[in-house]
């Protein structure tokens, strides 16, 4: 149960209730009592014939509150101007947050405590590292010593274990093709310069492939943009530059 109250432009997960000729029916996880709709107007990009072979009743879904009343708990939501990379993000946190949960379950029931205990233990790891599933990897990076000190001795070992067993090291990539001409005389020069970054492989006829790696989006995210900011930064009157991203 989330605690942040909601805003028009947030994604929110939801499940379907019921399907009619206009509009889909929804009910908000995570937020209890929130309840609304998604008009078939904002179902697709793409004309909507049959709302129904777009969305049905219990599926999950991800969506854009557009219009929200607080005190009647009632949303209007969109999945249209929800970005395939949104989309993606959504779920990528409902599964951290779902395997956050999972672990302190299961810890719990090794240590003979409750998962709210475990979790008041950690708040200070977790204002440091800004989420649980952080304060995990980072538990999972360091090794058992991170916790020392910080939980009772006792449940030292089975939230070690759990976390070791549950966390993978994974790695976000993003990536995309460059292009990027140049008509001055040392043409190749200042090309070499303005691409400097290690990660960017020659493709051919002024493409080159940018790949980008790090240990979560949001800084694959800062990581590229700001990749691209400096090559916009330092063209000149005598370059053409465009950067088109993998659909991933």
């Amino acid at each position: 149960m989330t605690s942040n109250a909601l805003e028009e432009g947030d994604l929110v997960f939801a499940t379907v209730t019921k399907v009619a000729p206009h509009a889909a029916f929804i009910r908000l996880e995570n937020y209890e009592g929130y309840e609304g709709l998604i008009h078939v107007s904002e179902i697709s990009k793409t004309w909507v014939k049959n709302i129904k072979s777009h969305v049905s009743p219990n599926q999950k879904l991800v969506c854009k509150i557009i219009r929200i009343n607080q005190d009647k708990k009632y949303v209007k939501c969109s999945i249209r101007r929800v970005s395939d990379y949104d989309k993606k993000a959504k779920w990528d946190q409902i599964r951290r947050e779902n395997k956050v949960d999972n672990i302190f379950r299961i810890a719990a029931e090794k240590s003979k405590t409750k998962p709210d205990k475990i979790r008041e233990k950690l708040a200070e790891l977790e204002n440091k590292h800004g989420d649980m599933f952080h304060v995990f990897e980072f538990i999972k990076k360091t090794g058992k010593a991170a916790l020392k000190d910080i939980v009772p001795t006792g449940w030292v070992e089975p939230l070690w274990d759990t976390i070791d067993k549950s966390i993978s090291e994974s790695r976000v990539e993003l990536s995309g093709v460059i292009s990027l001409n140049s008509y001055a005389p040392d043409g190749i020069s200042k090309i070499k310069k303005l691409l400097k970054s290690q990660n960017i492989v020659y493709l051919g006829s002024g493409k080159y492939k940018l790949d980008i790696e790090e240990e979560d989006y949001k800084k694959a995210e800062a990581k590229l943009a700001k990749i691209i900011k400096s090559i916009e930064k330092n063209l000149g009157k005598t370059e053409e530059f465009s950067f088109e991203r993998d659909k991933k």
